[in-house]
């Protein structure tokens, strides 16, 4: 078996493709069968492409967004006098 030449895109009946949609966080899937679809999880896409013929409709599932978010994670702030009081450490 030979490999195409660099940059060629393969061809034939039961090729599987994932392309990236520039200037965005998604995908788009495309089975041979023609199926496509658009999602932003690459393991769901290849999940949703692999289960070829039952693909899903839609494509695959998003994950679920709750409906609350958690509060972020405490921090510290400090003072800016403080910090332009430290002695600074030479390397």
């Amino acid at each position: 078996m030979s490999l195409p030449p660099p940059r060629h895109v393969l061809g034939g009946e039961r090729v599987l493709r994932v392309n990236w949609l520039p200037g965005s966080d998604r995908l788009r899937g495309r089975c041979h069968c023609g199926a496509e679809a658009e999602g932003e999880d690459p393991t769901a896409m290849w999940e949703w492409l692999l289960a070829h013929p039952d693909h899903p409709a839609g494509g695959p599932d998003a994950p679920v967004v709750p409906d609350v978010l958690p509060p972020p994670p405490a921090h510290r702030v400090s003072d800016p006098a403080v910090i332009r009081r430290r002695t600074p450490v030479l390397v």
